[in-house]
């Protein structure tokens, strides 16, 4: 456990855009076109709105773009984008874990920016800040844990996106020419001041959703790596061997474990950034693929909403957590999770979906309420089975992905299917036209006119040609 820190600012600071496969940088660019149009489609969210109010009541010197929005200071761009891009749920999975992007992402853009550096530079630091986030969160406990007695896994009350923001300080660190010493103060500066992992409290919430998402903020730890990256440049000081020694930072954070082989094996040679998986619906990953069977069961079968007496719908534990079970809802965050619902907006606008699902006028519908009131949440019956095999194999995801939907009509006749890859996911890859689709239609909930959304499209098709980022930026700018 020694000599991590160090190794990885060593690799953080020497790699270059020449050292990365084309896949990734095809990948990278992607992710950033559709983190952009989550952000531009995050507009109607009160979440949203108010990070928005914040910034703009605090000033700042005009350094960095929000997105949709206008120019503020690098450290408060940073919150705001990492708001907006997380705020619908709408958001990439991955790397190695579920949501890394809108922590380490919104650094990498507001340094790219102010720094006026190229679009090659502004790649390698995302795709350097994502891959390093996702093998930090992947090196600790992942939510559920191996134990010896039945059901041979539990959970675990500690785990948190949040220690994914160390990686939010490498790609701004490398656009900035950090050497060693510089980088290891970075991630010692951020690692300290890493949130809470308060992830379980969140779940278990029975009162209304809060607006600090799975309890850890994207928008403050994008922030904090902002933050850090610039007094680290200025020569302030911080743990230099955070991920070393017994109290290292897997200690810190409460882990159960540290597997130090996630965070440094094949580093710069395996990208875990390439099995990224895209959103197509917005809300969590495990409803992903409960709403894609769903919607073809529906659709397949020409069944009509009022022959349907109920629809059960079997996959991970989580589904039973009392946040994603609640039947109050006030706002766009519980409509976000709950899973009656949700599954119910989908099966109402099934040719439809975006950031209208989320809207008062979509989640106060009498008929919603009618069908999500026919819908019921169970344990996928290999629940054990799935989940020992997916913590036994180290990839950092312990989830149920298999979902089994059963669609019965008042008149006994039962509809069942399985699904186990959504749309969207590595095993069942979106096109890049439906990605792009995608970003279309969720910017069209901004004041950003068609011609620089479609201009947007053309420059990150081509980021590795642009020699100063502020030509794109300033197309999400309203002047």
């Amino acid at each position: 456990m020694e000599n991590i820190t160090n190794n990885l600012a060593e690799f953080a600071t020497s790699i270059k855009f020449e050292d990365l496969p084309k896949e990734v940088v095809e990948k990278v660019k992607l992710i950033f076109l559709d983190s952009i149009g989550c952000a531009l489609g995050s507009y109607m969210t009160d979440r949203s709105k108010i990070a928005l109010e914040f910034a703009l009541e605090s000033g700042g010197n005009p350094q960095a773009s929000i997105i949709g929005g206008y120019k503020t200071s690098s450290s408060l761009a940073a919150f705001v984008n990492g708001e907006l891009i997380n705020s619908l749920d709408f958001d990439v999975i991955g790397p190695l874990t579920g949501h890394v992007y809108p922590y380490v992402a919104p650094s990498c853009l507001a340094i790219a920016e102010k720094n006026h550096s190229s679009g090659k530079e502004l790649i390698l630091a995302l795709a350097l800040s994502n891959e390093i986030g996702g093998r930090i969160a992947s090196s600790l406990s992942q939510h559920r844990i191996l134990k010896k007695e039945p059901p041979y896994y539990e959970e675990h009350p500690r785990f948190s996106f949040s220690t994914t923001l160390i990686g939010g300080v490498t790609g701004p660190g490398n656009l900035l020419g950090f050497n060693t010493e510089k980088m290891v103060n970075a991630m010692g500066i951020a690692g300290a001041s890493c949130p809470i992992p308060a992830t379980q409290k969140w779940e278990n919430l029975t009162c209304p959703a809060t607006m600090v998402k799975y309890n850890a903020w994207a928008g403050w730890c994008a922030q904090l790596a902002t933050v850090a990256t610039l007094m680290a440049e200025k020569g302030f000081t911080g743990d230099p061997s955070i991920f070393d020694g017994e109290l290292g930072f897997w200690k810190l954070v409460g882990s159960a474990v540290f597997k130090p082989e996630n965070l440094v094996n094949e580093l710069g040679k395996k990208w875990n950034i390439l099995e990224t998986a895209f959103k197509l619906y917005p809300t969590c990953q495990i409803n992903q693929v409960g709403i894609q069977v769903l919607r073809k069961i529906i659709k397949s079968n020409n069944l009509k909403l009022e022959d349907i007496g109920q629809i059960i719908i079997k996959g991970d534990p989580l589904f039973l957590t009392p946040n994603r079970n609640t039947n109050n809802i006030k706002g766009f965050g519980d409509m976000q999770f709950s899973n009656k619902h949700i599954f119910a907006a989908s099966i109402l606008y099934n040719d439809f979906a975006g950031p209208l699902w989320q809207l008062p006028l979509i989640y106060k519908k009498k008929k919603l309420e009618l069908i999500a009131n026919k819908i019921k949440v169970e344990l996928h019956p290999k629940t054990s089975e799935v989940l020992i095999r997916n913590i036994k194999e180290g990839t950092g995801r312990p989830f149920i992905m298999d979902v089994i939907v059963e669609v019965i009509l008042n008149n006994g006749k039962k509809f069942i299917s399985e699904g186990s890859a959504p749309r969207g996911s590595i095993n069942n890859p979106a096109s890049k036209e439906e990605i792009i689709s995608k970003f279309r239609n969720n910017a069209s909930f901004s004041l950003i006119d068609t011609c620089k959304i479609e201009n947007s499209i053309k420059m990150i098709e081509k980021l590795e040609k642009l020699e100063d980022v502020n030509f794109l930026t300033k197309l999400f700018v309203i002047e």
